[in-house]
C-alpha cells in the first residue's frame, strides 16, 4: 500500500470507528446479559484506531472517558437490573487502565522512534559536513598552494630571468590568501553547531549597524544601514560573521552603494543584505537557495555556505531574491524573541 493510500485511510479511520463504536454502544442497550461482545468491540476498535493515527493527549484522555462512559452506563443499568453481576462493572475501570498503558507504549515507541531519527540525521549531517569541508578545502588550496610554490622554486633556480622581489611578492600574496582560506574554512568547521552557551538574547539592529561602521571605510562609506530594535536569540560573533560574510560578498561581486536593513513582524526578525550589481538569474538564486550542500562556485565561495550553517544552526533561514535596484538581496529570517516567547531551542544544525 502507497503513502497516498495509507493517508486516506489513516483520514477515515476516526469517522469509520466512530460509527462502528456507536453502533456497538447501542447494541449493549438493547441486548441485555449478551452486552459483553459489543462492549470488548468498542475497546478493541478504539485501540486500533489509536495505533493508526495517534492523538494529542488532551484529546486521548477526552476521547477515552467519553468511551468509558458509553459502555459503562449500559453495562452500569444492566448490573443495577440484576440482569448481569456487579463484578462485570470492573471491566470498565481495567479496560480504560489497559487502553491507557497502551497510548503509553505507543508514545514512548513513537519518541524513540523521532529520537532515533534525529540522532541519523546528526550522524548524515556530520558525515555530509565532512566530506564537503575536505572537498572545498582541497578546492580552495590548491591554487594558491601550486602558484606559491612555482614562484618559489623559479627563485631557486640561479640566473633566472625574473624579478625577485616581484616574485617574492606573489608568494607573499598567495599565503596571505592561504591564511584568508584557513580562516574561512575553520568559520565553516563551527557554522553548523550549535551555538550552546554563547546564546543570549541580543539586539540583531544594533548587531547590523555596526556591522555597518566596520565595513563603511572599506567601501569609500557607502553603506546604508536602516533598521530597527530586533530581539534575536543567537551567538553574536557568530551572527556578526555571517553578515560580515554577506556585506563581504556584496562589495565584492556587487556595487555601491551596500544597503543593509532590520525589519521585524508577530514572529520574525528579518535582516537584508542589498547591493546594486549585476545580480544573478532568479533561478541561479533558487538553485543556491534549493541545493542542500551550497557547493563551492566560482559566484558564491565560501561566504553563503557559512552563513547558511550559522543561520541554520539558530533555527534561521536564509533566501536569496533579486533587488528592486538589479543587484541581489541576502535575507536573513530568525525567530523573534519576546518576553513570552524567549526564543526557540537552538539545535546543533539543519539537515535538509
Amino acid at each position: 500500500m502507497s503513502r497516498a493510500d495509507l493517508t486516506r485511510a489513516a483520514r477515515w479511520a476516526v469517522p469509520a470507528w466512530a460509527v462502528f463504536a456507536t453502533v456497538n454502544a447501542t447494541l449493549m442497550w438493547i441486548l441485555p446479559g449478551a452486552e459483553t461482545i459489543p462492549f470488548h468491540l468498542v475497546w478493541i476498535s478504539f485501540a486500533l484506531v489509536y495505533g493508526v493515527r495517534p492523538w494529542p493527549m488532551p484529546a486521548t484522555l477526552a476521547v477515552c472517558l467519553a468511551v468509558a462512559a458509553a459502555t459503562g452506563v449500559p453495562l452500569y443499568w444492566h448490573a443495577s437490573s440484576e440482569v448481569i453481576a456487579f463484578e462485570e462493572t470492573a471491566e470498565i475501570p481495567l479496560m480504560c487502565l489497559l487502553f491507557l498503558v497502551m497510548v503509553w507504549h505507543v508514545r514512548w515507541r513513537t519518541a524513540a522512534a523521532a529520537e532515533a531519527r534525529l540522532a541519523a540525521a546528526r550522524e548524515r549531517l556530520a558525515h555530509e559536513m565532512t566530506e564537503r569541508f575536505v572537498r572545498v578545502a582541497t578546492h580552495e588550496l590548491r591554487t594558491p598552494l601550486t602558484v606559491a610554490r612555482g614562484y618559489a622554486e623559479m627563485l631557486q633556480v640561479e640566473g633566472a630571468d625574473s624579478d625577485p622581489a616581484a616574485d617574492l611578492g606573489v608568494v607573499v600574496e598567495e599565503l596571505d590568501k592561504l591564511s584568508r582560506i584557513t580562516g574561512r574554512l575553520s568559520a565553516l568547521a563551527w557554522a553548523h553547531q550549535d551555538p550552546g552557551a554563547g546564546a543570549r538574547v541580543l539586539n540583531l539592529g544594533t548587531l547590523v549597524q555596526r556591522v555597518g561602521r566596520r565595513w563603511a571605510p572599506l567601501v569609500n562609506g557607502t553603506i546604508h544601514v536602516d533598521t530597527v530594535p530586533a530581539p534575536v536569540v543567537g551567538d553574536e560573533e557568530r551572527l556578526e560573521t555571517a553578515l560580515d560574510c554577506l556585506v563581504e560578498n556584496a562589495t565584492r561581486h556587487g556595487r555601491a552603494p551596500v544597503v543593509l536593513r532590520v525589519r521585524q513582524d508577530a514572529a520574525t526578525v528579518v535582516a537584508q543584505v542589498e547591493d546594486h550589481g549585476p545580480g544573478i538569474p532568479p533561478e541561479r538564486a533558487e538553485e543556491l537557495v534549493r541545493r542542500a550542500d551550497w557547493s563551492y562556485s566560482s559566484s558564491s565561495g565560501l561566504g553563503l555556505m557559512i552563513v547558511r550553517g550559522i543561520v541554520e544552526s539558530h533555527t534561521g533561514q536564509v533566501t536569496l531574491t533579486s533587488a528592486p535596484s538589479g543587484g541581489l538581496t541576502a535575507t536573513i529570517h530568525l525567530p523573534l524573541a519576546t518576553a513570552e516567547h524567549p526564543g526557540p531551542a537552538l539545535r546543533p544544525g539543519a539537515a535538509r
